[in-house]
């Protein structure tokens, strides 16, 4: 563990992170920090979005998308409905894109894929 700051794209060890971002332009949906730019230094935490916080965090979030000018996302997740620890953030997404009137587009990744 690196306690310094990373960029958060080095952060999220990841391999659907690496690949997205190698992709093209991205956000990472953090349940500390709300939306991250891949360059975004953070320090390392350890920090999963419980049900509780998705209202608060889907304002933030709502704000993140406004000023960032974005008209529409895809956002992409396991699915919700069979993996409980993704349930908050894509409560977060769809709450925080219906408030900043942005188009959503949930892309379910394979269920072997992390």
């Amino acid at each position: 563990m690196d306690d310094g700051l990373l960029p958060a794209v080095q952060r999220y060890l990841s391999n659907r992170i690496t690949r997205l971002h190698a992709a093209g332009p991205m956000l990472i949906l953090s349940g500390e920090y709300g939306l991250l730019d891949p360059s975004d230094p953070i320090p390392w935490y350890d920090h999963l979005l419980q049900p509780s916080e998705t209202q608060a965090m889907a304002t933030k979030v709502a704000s993140q998308l406004r000023e960032k000018g974005i008209q529409a996302i895809e956002f992409h997740t396991a699915d919700p409905s069979t993996t409980a620890p993704v349930r908050p953030y894509a409560q977060v997404m769809r709450a925080a894109c219906k408030a900043a009137d942005v188009r959503l587009e949930i892309v379910l990744l394979a269920s072997d894929e992390p």
